[in-house]
C-alpha cells in the first residue's frame, strides 16, 4: 500500500476507531499470522504487546499491517502499514512489546455497500487514493 501519512492523523483516527486492532505478520514461510492486539501510542510510535509467534515473525520480517473495523454503521476500515522497529524481550508469560513505525495508511471502504463514496481515502479523507 503505503500511502504517506501524518502521525497526527494516525493518532486522531486510532482515537476514533479504538485501541483494538487486527495485526497481520508473516513468518519464514510467508504465511500470514493474524491476531488481535491492543494498540497504544507512545510519541510517534504505536505499541503492541504480542505473543511468541508474532514476535518471531517481526524479527524475521518487520513489516506488518494493522486493521481496525468501523463501529456501528461506519463505512471505512482503517488500515496502517508499519515496521516493527523495536522488538522487546519476552516476559515470564512470553509476551513481548513491539514498537511500530507507521509507514503508510488508508481508509478503505467495506465491501458489499451500495455504490457511493470512493473505495479508498487518504487518512485525512480529502482525496481518493485508490485511483
Amino acid at each position: 500500500m503505503p500511502h504517506e501519512v501524518e502521525f497526527d492523523d494516525v493518532r486522531r483516527l486510532i482515537g476514533e476507531f479504538g485501541s483494538r486492532a487486527t495485526l497481520v505478520t508473516v513468518g519464514e514461510s510467508l504465511r500470514p499470522h493474524i491476531v488481535t492486539a491492543m494498540i497504544a501510542i507512545d510519541g510517534d510510535r504505536l505499541i503492541a504487546d504480542v505473543g511468541a509467534r508474532t514476535r518471531s515473525n517481526t524479527i524475521a520480517h518487520p513489516g506488518l499491517t494493522l486493521v481496525w473495523d468501523p463501529d456501528g454503521d461506519g463505512e471505512y476500515q482503517l488500515i496502517l502499514d508499519g515496521n516493527a522497529d523495536d522488538v522487546g524481550e519476552p516476559n515470564e508469560r512470553e509476551v513481548s512489546t513491539l514498537r511500530i513505525a507507521v509507514v503508510g495508511g488508508i481508509l478503505h471502504r467495506l465491501a458489499g455497500l451500495p455504490e457511493g463514496p470512493p473505495t479508498c481515502l487518504s487518512l485525512t479523507a480529502k482525496a481518493n487514493v485508490c485511483g
